[in-house]
């Protein structure tokens, strides 16, 4: 496929802005290049910001010029320019999409253009950078490089003026790479924990602490800009928005210049960790001035998040070892790594995995190991499965986001987009909209999740193929193991509760949109998301949520639709026609990112640990080699990082040798009626045993300690007797030397020397093997005191294993004992305080009861004095009464 063709297919929208760029680390907002002016043009219709340079809008329609989808086509003529062959400083690499407007753009910037294209996802604008890239540099992958990435959340920032609208600009050095949102300032809003705290990573440090203080505004913005010059400065410039109430153009020095600039120090953000902390925003310097405007207060402080990696990448060929051992080995690495992982080091490592193994081949068969393995490792909790921060559960969240970018815009990028741009309200709680308002946002909330089910269950065309086979893979590994059920859960749970209601809680980190929602937006997708997941689960809501009861005849209605759904995608002889992935994955920096995320991560353990994962240290130490002296390397034991020692005999054994000497010394016969003479060859050696001559010259001599008789073989030689050689044994050799026999072949000579020096060649051979014999022992003895050794070592490593894990469970009891015990000690001191209470109770029961008692008492007494005053009264009544009634009668 040629390079035009291939800008023909990629290409839209291109520009020509100037390539140069100002050496002063603030710009100008007025001299910024067709990038800036073409953000205007787009996003605002500003023309007040003046570019050196214009776009070229030469064949483009009105819609196009405003960031219109007809933009995306140009004519052929337009990428014949383009030759990157020649220019051998061409840059290609992606332009955020906060920069014009338009996602998944690339630029190729060379000496003398400076060129724009669009496509329609992430994956098919890697492909066409990867493909222009090679076009550029052919041999790209053989060659070492240096790659400068830069990940930033701008998060929020405090203290600025109110009423007023501000957006932030990331510039390095001193060129625009992207912008956020606009923001206006108001009170804090509500927002989830994973925005506020910029995805994961320590909290905030700096000046100024929290949020408190003046007025709040909120970003929570992440910019990923990868493919990076190299990079001295890093800026960020904050800007008022334009107030659309003022006339167009109106001159206002606030809008053209930036209000203030906050610079990130590399050296404390370079490294695998996010650093946070709060700048202080240092107000903007017009140029050729010499008094500072200051627009915004001393206290005005930005919260930014970051991190800047510079990753040395070498050729290819380098990596080959360690890219076979992650393509065999890759299940007993995960194994063995995740117990001692880190949430963050599981999540690095589950992506870098997922890309490698992606490039080569291996994704689909890692990810279906990890599920199953997740299903045997759960048993019949399914509740858990992929609910847990675990290897398997970071994976399957990258590989989705990999492999299905396109089927997740395609399904839900209309709907976020709607919601955005202002949809109605669906707060269901009786307790947060008034009574009137909740038939209607009830209805809406129906209508809103009805169009979400109708758009999940009826994409399927971009559904990713890939996930259709690890799913029917997962099924029926469930199915062999008489888990039909689980095999179910394991598929919803990865694409609902780990890919898609995720999305449509937060869309900005899956690519949906860059900007965070408003907090009816936010309350929408909550609930949204929340009907969602309990659809794919089939549950209904319960009393913890009541004032959800109503979407449960909704939920009731929709679940076979979902059903049906989650049967399709699992089904490996569906017949729907899936989408491929058919993006790209660069090996070499892959495997780059992998080696260094493992040196970090395996670098920091104990030796023992370390040693567990041979051979992978020593594969990653030979990789470090080449990065450097003062590349990080791992500490490998001697047991690992040395050959094991082999025996090697002298070079100049030869000429020690005893037969050699012996055979050199014998006088020859030269008679020459004896026949042809004999030519004797140079005796070789092997180790420590001496050659023999051939049968028909010699009877080898078998060394032996027996005292049984050898038995010798006589030859005839054109004589008329065949005398017989008589070899003594060995050990008789050693004591005594008997005279040798005679040999036919050999002149007899009076003196017996060189027989001596025959028998003590042989004697001198024999002690030198019965050497060799006995270090050949002590090395199998070694070897097996070696192996023994080890197999100790296992044993004591299991042992403390085995302790440590007793110990931690013994102290995992002690302390539910000391809870017990303290649970009982509350209680004891509860009752005993009780008990004095009751007790004080009853003691001022019984002073009262005493107290009640006396009054009794004096009651009576006082009823007894009653009862005789009144018998008092009746006898002086009774007395005046006959007093009376003896007067009246006297009278």
């Amino acid at each position: 496929m040629g390079f035009r063709r291939w800008i023909v297919c990629g290409g839209a929208l291109e520009l020509n802005p100037d390539p140069v760029v100002p050496q002063s680390g603030t710009k100008i907002k007025g001299h910024d290049g067709g990038v800036r002016n073409l953000i205007k043009r787009r996003l605002q219709g500003d023309d007040k910001r003046k570019s050196n340079t214009q776009l070229n809008t030469a064949g483009l329609s009105v819609a196009g010029r405003y960031g219109s989808k007809e933009s995306l086509s140009i004519p052929v003529s337009a990428a014949k320019s383009l030759d990157l062959s020649e220019d051998q400083t061409t840059v290609i690499r992606p332009v955020h999409s906060s920069i014009l407007g338009e996602k998944y753009c690339f630029q190729v910037i060379n000496s003398e253009n400076n060129h724009c294209f669009g496509c329609s996802s992430a994956a098919e604008r890697d492909r066409w950078i990867e493909d222009l890239r090679r076009a550029a540099h052919p041999n790209k992958d053989n060659c070492e490089r240096t790659e400068y990435s830069l990940s930033l959340w701008v998060n929020e920032a405090k203290d600025l003026p109110p009423k007023k609208r501000y957006y932030c600009e990331v510039h390095i050095d001193g060129t625009l790479f992207a912008r956020t949102s606009n923001r206006a300032v108001g009170k804090s809003v509500q927002r989830s924990s994973q925005a506020a705290d910029g995805g994961s990573g320590a909290a905030g440090t700096g000046h100024g602490g929290g949020s408190s203080g003046g007025c709040q505004l909120f970003w929570g913005e992440f910019f990923e800009l990868d493919n990076l010059p190299p990079v001295n400065q890093i800026t960020l410039h904050l800007f008022k928005d334009e107030d659309p109430k003022k006339k167009r153009h109106s001159k206002d020095d606030s809008i053209l210049n930036p209000l203030g600039s906050v610079a990130l120090n590399l050296a404390e953000i370079k490294g695998r960790a996010y650093q946070e902390k709060w700048y202080p925003i240092v107000p903007y310097k017009p140029p050729g001035t010499s008094i500072i405007k200051d627009q915004i207060g001393q206290q005005a402080s930005i919260r930014v998040k970051s991190k800047f990696k510079i990753l040395k990448i070498l050729p290819i060929e380098r990596y080959k070892e360690f890219a076979e051992y992650i393509t065999v080995n890759y299940v007993d690495m995960c194994s063995s790594l995740e117990p001692l992982l880190n949430v963050r080091e599981k999540e690095e490592l589950a992506g870098a995995l997922v890309h490698v193994l992606q490039s080569i081949g291996k994704a689909k068969e890692f990810l279906t190991d990890l599920g199953s393995a997740e299903v045997q490792r759960l048993g019949e909790n399914e509740a858990l499965i992929f609910r847990e921060n675990t290897l398997a559960t970071k994976a399957i969240d990258e590989y989705m986001k990999l492999v299905g970018q396109k089927y997740l815009i395609d399904t839900l990028g209309d709907f976020i987009a709607r919601l955005y741009s202002g949809g109605e309200s669906c707060e269901v709680d009786p307790q947060k909209c008034s009574a009137s308002d909740l038939p209607i946002n009830q209805r809406h909330l129906k209508e809103t999740c009805a169009d979400v089910v109708k758009r999940i269950t009826d994409m399927h065309d971009s559904f990713p193929a890939e996930l259709n086979e690890i799913f029917s893979r997962w099924l029926s590994d469930c199915e062999d193991r008489g888990q039909t059920d689980i095999g179910h859960r394991l598929i919803s749970a990865s694409l609902f509760l780990r890919f898609l209601c995720p999305a449509i809680l937060s869309p900005s980190l899956f690519g949906l949109t860059q900007a965070y929602p408003e907090p009816n937006t936010l309350r929408t997708l909550t609930l949204t998301a929340k009907v969602i997941q309990n659809l794919a689960n089939s549950t209904l809501f319960g009393e913890k949520e009541e004032y959800m009861f109503f979407m449960n005849e909704f939920l009731e209605q929709h679940w076979e639709p979902m059903r049906g759904f989650l049967q399709k995608v699992a089904d490996p002889d569906s017949e729907i026609a899936m989408a491929r992935f058919d993006g790209y994955v660069d090996l070499p920096l892959r495997l780059a990112v992998l080696h260094n995320l493992l040196v970090d991560i395996i670098s920091v353990m104990k030796q023992d640990r370390i040693d567990n994962l041979h051979p992978l240290p020593l594969i990653l130490n030979q990789i470090t080699e080449f990065l450097g002296q003062e590349a990080q390397r791992i500490p490998v034991s001697s047991i690992h990082g040395k050959p094991k020692p082999t025996y090697l005999l002298p070079k100049d054994l030869p000429k020690y040798s005893p037969l050699q000497n012996s055979m050199q010394q014998l006088p020859m016969d030269s008679n020459s009626n004896q026949g042809k003479e004999r030519q004797r060859k140079q005796v070789q050696r092997a180790f420590s045993v001496p050659n023999r001559p051939s049968r028909h010259q010699r009877q080898p001599i078998k060394r032996q300690t027996s005292k049984e008789e050898l038995p010798t073989q006589c030859q005839d030689d054109n004589q008329d007797q065949d005398p017989c050689l008589e070899i003594s044994s060995p050990s008789n050799a050693i004591k005594s030397k008997a005279p040798a026999a005679k040999v036919l072949w050999i002149k007899q000579n009076n003196s017996n020397e060189p027989y001596q020096k025959i028998g003590q060649a042989i004697e001198e051979t024999s002690i030198l093997d019965r050497h060799a014999q006995e270090l050949a022992e002590l090395r199998l003895g070694v070897e097996q005191v070696t192996e023994r050794e080890l197999e100790m070592a296992k044993r004591l490593e299991d042992f403390i294993v085995l302790t440590q894990d007793q110990n931690t469970q013994l102290q995992a009891e002690v302390q539910e004992l000391r809870n017990l015990l303290a649970t009982r000690e509350e209680q004891l001191a509860s009752a005993t305080f009780r008990l004095g209470v009751i007790e004080e109770e009853r003691e001022e029961d019984e002073r009262k009861l005493n107290v009640a008692v006396a009054a009794v008492e004096r009651m009576n007494v006082l009823e007894e004095q009653f009862a005789g005053l009144l018998k008092d009264v009746h006898q002086f009544y009774a007395v005046n009464a006959d007093g009376i009634k003896n007067t009246y009668i006297n009278t």
